[in-house]
């Protein structure tokens, strides 16, 4: 990202700097980030308007922490935007207060009457204003601690009245209380005794890795650490339902989590146990399925339910089980890279899938390798093996035709190729597309740690992609060319970029078969750098030329909420409110389908986000009304002509449904493996992955391959193929009953029967006529369900389709107004694509079935959420979350009451609120850090990389971030990080973005402090989509090393000489614009970090004592 930052501190000076006036009796902080260029000196910036320069003045008391913080002209229409800060006697902030665009002044000065205009700004009063945001007389946060040295946080209010601390009985708070464990079994009322768990080592020779659970009665009372917490809906007339108890070790490690629900007028207990070897390695995971308050759980159990892990004499994970599912074993070689793994099915088979890298540790090949060789031995292979990573062949000296050397394990009877991955230059072998030419840019030479290129096979088939990426001289990349399926075509992406690193535009060029689709795409900004308007034009042979269209226009609100959007130059618009927490409150699309969200105003109250009820206009009125269990699933969801009534066990598994009153359908289980569904003639079978292969509600018989995609399915007058590549993106689909239609996928462009049927758009679809194209948008509900479907007909809006559905996703065929089968629109709940023939939705990573509410395959992420069955739909709470890509459920809400970030986590080590402490860098922070966590077995860090890195020569760069600790010794805590990294493609267009990060080292999670964090790390970023990924890694080194990108010197040492030891990975990505097929482009990066004292005392963040260590 190219950008100048220029950071002015001053302490009670006299200095007046640029076109706006910072108040001179502050002591203060400017940051200016320039968006144009030409701009190399402090005198040139003077008098530059806000869309030239954003700047962003943050005002200090004596002690040094933030008394406001004022964005210079930040709100659409120009206002400042203020956010100010209060702190009680003994220095917390124990009153936080929502942002408020200043009604005066605009000159980014010190608001001397800050509290009482934040006040007036939220009122409905007639001083108030900006009738865009929801008026409250409560716009701020109360925070309540106990009444301790250690500042615990006991009950946190939040924006809105209803949200206020009041009375402790019957307030809507979050609330924590602390204590220790006892003695007493009583679990629902005076009982937190805890079973103590054992993982005993086996001594049989040969099978020392493997571990007995063993059990030897209870903890002694007082001697686990007990935090219980409790949301916003818990009444004191609750007593323990709808609580969580999670008690810790005297090393900081969960051992227990326990959560209460009230089930037919009884307290359901839920017990998930953590059990460690005598070396600390998490050995099992024992889920509320297995009763482990009751005992050891038997064999049948333990493969049913529960997790099972083993490890090497180097603490490396080796073998594990997940529930319903066959053993996974992996081998690693001396550098501990994961060099062959095996599931159960490739064990049958004799096959190991194996990964190669390069001497950076980079990945380069993978594929497929035949051994019928056990673990044991092929371990030993590995560790004999001399050779560890592989050099690049550009010639093909030893015809192998990988473009490497292939003397890196394995050599021999490599079955196939899954693909290959080239960096640092263009001369890899065979590269068809060779240096850059083409493009519209100046390239540049300057490649080396970037990914220039890839390989991916076309599973089943002999057949590889190339894919390769160019770059400028700051390492975004300018153009991407790859190959497709169809008739050895390509594709090309160009992306041009604002001085700012924002996208200006793209531009796709599809060529299949002497046939060239052209599909261009222009973007605006308005002065703080929000997306404003997105143009299209799309074209094809024969057609040379196709008319731009405002696809949509975007306007926010004073505080930066979107408050409209027009679609199709303004034909069409949506508006939308939120309630005092920032929840989606109404989207109105007068008059083809208006939404209106109920929380704690419904008629069963709801306040900790989950809704209570939905009222709707879709060629007609309809409202619905939801009841929720203590653990916030979905039991009862009801309207006038659509209702669900539904019951789980104590793993999310439905054990009934009951819709429309036309009967109860009850589900009987083996495990969490569905076997059958009354008044359904069919069973469930399921192979050693634990994935269906006969769907006992449709009768399809269903194969799979490696990645548990389905390949086939069929039954008498149906017979469906899938072909995927190598990384699991869908080709084809050829559906035969009784006609054959064949349909493939080119990253967003649809071709039915050969014939290009549409183009995804951002907004819905382009349907394709002889080259020219006509757009049908959609409009969504609050989980991205398409409810109407339209197209301009000349200055008319025609309605092409509606769509209801029921809470899990079912249609309701009796209320959808569809038109031409042939034109109708299949990607309908979650914007995910209906395969008509099995009645499921294909989410990327499996299919889902809205008919029986769960999926067939289990979560490829189910470690993550081991408290739950690995086969539930977004833990039974389908209005609240929905599932991106199907492997892990997002919460739909993305700020909390003060704008700050919010990701909600449900994973086996946290349930709540996870909240990123607001720091304006005169951006619209909304992003959701789910998102990037599905590439990782676990997260330990999440955090975000703040915009305003300047460049320091020789590509590289520095910046900050902001990290928050989910595991270790600074749990809870979060810390700004110095950076300093080569290339600005840690973000693309965003102007931040954002990461999770998994400890890997070898003193464990639970022993992780911030100390470990700090040091190298390297980054291998890959966008697809809508949110640019990157893939990061490394030892952590001295800050003193020599150069870590060349021409940038040696990295400053922030505070002193540390040596870093420890190991992390992680994920991370940016927003990025442009169609949500499209690549977002690929870099590299490779910096360090370190901690900023000064930062983090100006924002009050602390380290842990037992985490930050001099």
């Amino acid at each position: 990202m190219k950008k100048l930052l220029i950071t002015s501190i001053l302490f009670g000076t006299g200095l007046t700097a640029f076109a706006q006036s910072p108040s001179t009796n502050q002591n203060y902080v400017m940051e200016t980030s320039v968006k144009v260029s030409g701009k190399t000196t402090v005198a040139s910036l003077a008098g530059l308007p806000v869309s030239q320069a954003n700047r962003t003045i943050q005002y200090f008391d004596g002690l040094g922490r933030p008394l406001q913080t004022v964005t210079w002209q930040g709100s659409p229409a120009g206002k400042d935007l203020v956010q100010v800060f209060e702190y009680d006697a003994l220095g917390r902030e124990s009153k936080k207060y929502l942002p408020y665009a200043e009604q005066t002044a605009a000159d980014g000065s010190y608001k001397t009457s800050g509290f009482t205009n934040q006040s007036n700004y939220y009122k409905t009063l007639p001083t108030g204003w900006d009738g865009n945001v929801v008026k409250t007389d409560y716009p701020f946060s109360i925070t309540k601690f106990e009444p301790s040295p250690l500042n615990r946080v006991e009950r946190q209010g939040f924006s809105g009245g209803a949200w206020q601390p009041g009375s402790v009985a019957n307030e809507h708070t979050t609330r924590l209380a602390y204590g220790a464990n006892n003695s007493d079994t009583n679990y629902g009322t005076t009982g937190f005794a805890v079973r103590l768990f054992k993982a005993n080592v086996v001594t049989t020779a040969g099978q020392e890795h493997e571990r007995t659970l063993a059990s030897d009665g209870n903890y002694g009372a007082n001697q686990l650490y007990l935090t219980i917490s409790k949301d916003e809906n818990w009444q004191s007339s609750d007593g323990k339902k709808g609580t969580v108890e999670e008690y810790k070790d005297k090393e900081g490690r969960i051992v227990l989590r326990r959560m209460f629900n009230e089930k037919g007028g009884n307290i359901e207990v839920l017990s998930t146990y953590y059990v460690y070897d005598d070396l600390g390695n998490l050995s099992f995971v024992l889920p509320p399925g297995a009763n482990p308050d009751a005992g050891v759980p038997d064999g049948t159990l333990l493969e049913q339910f529960c997790y099972q892990y083993r490890y090497d004499g180097l603490k490396r994970l080796t073998e594990k089980k997940l529930p319903g599912k066959g053993w996974e074993h992996m081998v690693y070689n001396k550098l501990d890279q994961v060099v062959l793994t095996q599931d159960a099915l490739q064990r049958s088979a004799g096959q190991w899938l194996f990964t190669k890298y390069d001497a950076l540790g980079r990945i380069v090949i993978t594929g497929v390798y035949n051994n019928t060789a056990g673990i044991a031995a092929m371990q030993l292979a590995v560790d004999g093996h001399a050779v560890l990573w592989e050099e690049r062949d550009n010639a093909n000296s030893n015809a192998v035709g990988t473009g490497y050397s292939n003397l890196a394990f394995p050599v021999n009877n490599i079955t196939y190729y899954h693909g290959f991955s080239y960096y640092d230059d263009y001369d890899f072998y065979n590269n068809t597309f060779g240096q850059p030419n083409g493009t519209t840019q100046v390239s540049s030479a300057r490649t080396k740690g970037l990914p220039t290129g890839t390989r991916t096979t076309v599973l089943g088939t002999g057949t590889m992609l190339l894919a390769v990426s160019y770059y400028d001289s700051y390492g975004r990349a300018i153009q991407v060319k790859s190959e497709h399926h169809l008739n050895n075509g390509t594709d090309v992406v160009d992306t041009e970029y604002n001085f700012d690193g924002s996208v200006k535009n793209t531009t796709r060029t599809h060529l299949n078969n002497g046939n060239s689709t052209v599909v261009a795409n222009r973007y605006e900004y308005d002065h703080m750098g929000r997306k404003s308007k997105t143009y299209q034009t799309t074209y094809g042979t024969p057609q040379t030329g196709g008319t731009e269209v405002l696809l949509s226009e975007m306007r926010y609100n004073e505080i930066g909420q979107l408050r409209a959007k027009e679609l199709h130059n303004g034909m069409q618009a949506t508006n939308f409110t939120y309630n005092e927490r920032g929840w989606l409150k109404t989207s109105n699309s007068a008059p083809l389908f208006n939404m209106t969200l109920q929380y704690n105003d419904g008629a069963h109250q709801q306040f900790n986000g989950n809704i209570s009820g939905q009222i709707y206009t879709n060629n007609g009125n309809n409202t619905f009304t939801y009841q929720y269990d203590k653990l916030n699933r979905l039991y009862n969801a009801t309207s006038s002509g659509m209702t669900e009534v539904l019951d789980y066990d104590v793993m999310g598994n439905i054990l009934s449904l009951n819709r429309d009153g036309t009967g109860v359908k009850t589900y009987s289980y083996t495990g969490n493996q569905l076997q059958s569904v009354s008044g359904l003639t069919g069973t469930y079978v399921y192979d050693a992955n634990g994935n269906a292969t006969t769907d006992g509600r449709n009768g399809v018989t269903i194969s799979y391959n490696h990645l548990s995609l389905p390949t086939t399915a069929s039954k008498s007058g149906l017979n469906l193929t899938y072909t995927y590549d190598a990384t699991g993106a869908k080709l084809r689909k050829v559906s035969t009953t009784g006609a054959t239609t064949i349909t493939d996928y080119v990253g967003g462009i649809q071709y039915t029967n050969n014939v290009i049927d549409f183009i995804q758009t951002e907004e819905g679809i382009a349907r394709n006529s002889n080259g020219a194209y006509t757009y049908e948008y959609n409009l969504n509900d609050h989980l991205g369900n398409v409810r109407a479907t339209f197209k301009v007909n000349g200055s008319a809006i025609e309605v092409l389709q509606r769509d209801n559905y029921y809470a899990f996703g079912m249609r309701k065929s009796a209320l959808n107004d569809i038109g031409a089968v042939s034109l109708q629109n299949k990607y309908l709940y979650n914007g995910k694509e209906l395969q008509d023939e099995l009645e499921q939705y294909d989410y990327g990573a499996r299919f889902y079935d809205p008919i029986i509410g769960r999926w067939n395959v289990i979560d490829p992420l189910a470690e993550k959420m081991r408290r739950y069955s690995p086969y539930n739909y977004v833990f039974n709470n389908p209005m609240r979350f929905i599932d991106p890509d199907g492997m892990e459920a997002t919460d739909i809400r993305f700020k909390d009451s003060e704008g700050n970030l919010i990701a909600t986590y449900y994973t086996d080590k946290i349930d709540k609120d996870v909240k990123i402490e607001s720091v304006s860098v005169g951006k619209d922070l909304n992003i959701n850090l789910n998102k990037i966590t599905n590439k990782l077995p676990d997260v330990d860090v999440i955090g975000i990389n703040i915009g305003g890195e300047f460049t320091v020569g020789g590509g590289a760069s520095v910046g900050f971030q902001y990290a928050y600790f989910l595991d270790g010794k600074d749990a809870g805590n979060g810390a700004f990080f110095a950076t300093a990294s080569g290339t600005l493609g840690l973000s693309v267009g965003a102007g931040v973005s954002v990461f999770a990060g998994d400890y890997i080292g070898s003193s464990g999670d639970q022993n992780m402090t911030m100390n470990d964090y700090l040091g190298n790390v390297s980054a291998y970023n890959a966008g697809v989509g809508a949110v640019s990924g990157n893939y990061w890694w490394g030892n952590n080194l001295q800050s003193n090393q020599p150069e870590v990108w060349p021409g940038m010197g040696k990295v400053y040492d922030f505070d002193n000489n540390y040596k870093y030891e420890k190991t992390w990975s992680g994920v991370s990505g940016g927003g990025a614009v442009g169609p949500p097929q499209l690549k977002a482009g690929a870099s590299f990066s490779h910096g360090v970090t370190g901690y900023i004292k000064a930062l983090n005392k100006a924002f009050k963040l602390v380290p842990h004592t037992k985490g930050y260590q001099k």
